[in-house]
């Protein structure tokens, strides 16, 4: 709608409101975008340095116990809290690695979710105005004034496209909230995980000094 020209103040409204909506998809697609972008990047470092840190410390502690029994006349004492802080130490690579996953999956269907309640909102203007907008064009196909049937077959396709939307961002919506959840526990797990490890990591080395 470019190029039309409104006769009146209703018509001029009317095309801004259309013009608002469509402007709207436009934006959530440029923060879609620019969002995903900055926040993966930051929260995808953390995660990998935490996962590695975390593997980096199993093989440190490894080495650690490799020295505790070269030495002579000192048995180990508390072994169990060294394999605890293994089994603390892996959760949090496991954690943080699928925390990764999850939360690539959330990102997708939140913005996915926005998009098609935004698509739903400019057909449903789009929809609304038309009959406005319309009133006084020339139909492309038959060069007369575009006649009621034709306004009906527009509004109806509008109003399908809507509920097509409507439906895709009910789907989205679900998915999102059940990754949210996923990624939040995961992120949890991860960063627990890896403090009691390494809590127990130095209460062994204490005891074994």
């Amino acid at each position: 709608m470019a190029d039309y020209k409104p006769q009146s103040p209703e018509e001029h409204f009317a095309l801004q409101r259309t013009s608002r909506a469509a402007e709207v998809v436009k934006a959530v697609f440029e923060a879609q975008q620019k969002g995903n972008e900055e926040s993966r990047g930051r929260d995808e470092r953390f995660y990998n340095s935490l996962a590695l840190f975390s593997s980096g410390t199993i093989a440190l502690t490894v080495t650690y116990l490799g020295y505790l029994k070269n030495l002579p006349n000192q048995p180990i004492q508390h072994s169990h809290w060294l394999t605890a802080c293994w089994i603390c130490l892996l959760t949090c690579i496991l954690c943080s690695l699928f925390w990764l996953l999850a939360y690539s999956r959330y990102s997708h269907y939140f913005h996915e979710w926005q998009t098609a309640n935004a698509q739903k909102e400019q057909f449903e203007v789009e929809a609304k105005e038309y009959p406005t907008l319309a009133r006084n064009t020339v139909s492309v196909q038959t060069r007369l004034q575009t006649s009621r049937a034709e306004m009906e077959g527009f509004i109806s396709n509008r109003t399908e496209a809507a509920a097509t939307c409507e439906k895709r961002g009910k789907g989205a919506k679900r998915l999102e909230n059940r990754y949210l959840f996923l990624w939040r526990w995961l992120g949890r797990f991860a960063q627990a995980s890896f403090l009691g490890g390494f809590a127990l990591l130095i209460a062994f080395a204490a005891k074994n000094t």
